[in-house]
């Protein structure tokens, strides 16, 4: 019996889904082992993020469009992929920061108080002061989770666009020479 054909946009909610849960376990992996202020560790959820746009659309030019995808399908597809994975990570963000670790703003700001200790001789206190509280703006867990959502959502655009390149597989038998 021939699968009956699914739109990019319900494969995409899939697959994004799948990548989300995998990018969820992986951060509380980090946060089990209290390593989720590692900043390198965090780019493993990137190769987490490209690795499954790449696996979900090679599985939908694989099954529903017998082998084949243009570069348009294939950035679309992988695109949505990590929207949609972006989206539930985001929901899991602000779930993680309000009620699971509500004390990761704080750590944030040490941490930024820590990095321009180290960093900066030529700052005056007042300046500092005045970078810890633009930075306290943004580490609510609403932003915190506005923010993840804006730049997951920007990665997946280029991590998108530069897949497709790779992704793309056109039938050669449509095209008729003239």
């Amino acid at each position: 019996m021939e699968e009956k054909p699914r739109s990019a946009t319900v494969h995409a909610l899939y697959y994004g889904l799948i990548t989300g849960a995998a990018m969820i376990v992986y951060h509380l992996i980090l946060y089990i082992a209290n390593l989720y202020m590692n900043r390198a560790l965090g780019f493993v959820s990137l190769v987490i993020l490209v690795g499954f746009m790449i696996w979900g659309t090679l599985e939908y030019r694989k099954k529903y469009l017998n082998g084949f995808i243009s570069y348009g399908k294939a950035f679309s597809t992988s695109f949505l992929i990590g929207l949609f994975a972006g989206i539930l990570y985001a929901i899991y963000n602000f779930t993680y920061s309000e009620f699971i670790n509500p004390n990761i703003s704080q750590e944030i700001l040490d941490q930024a108080r820590q990095k321009l200790l180290e960093g900066s001789q030529q700052m005056t206190e007042e300046q500092m002061d005045q970078a810890l509280a633009w930075t306290a703006r943004f580490t609510s867990p609403v932003m915190i989770a506005v923010w993840g959502l804006i730049s997951n959502t920007f990665f997946a655009l280029i991590l998108g666009l530069i897949a497709a390149i790779f992704l793309k597989k056109e039938d050669k038998t449509l095209t008729t020479n003239m």
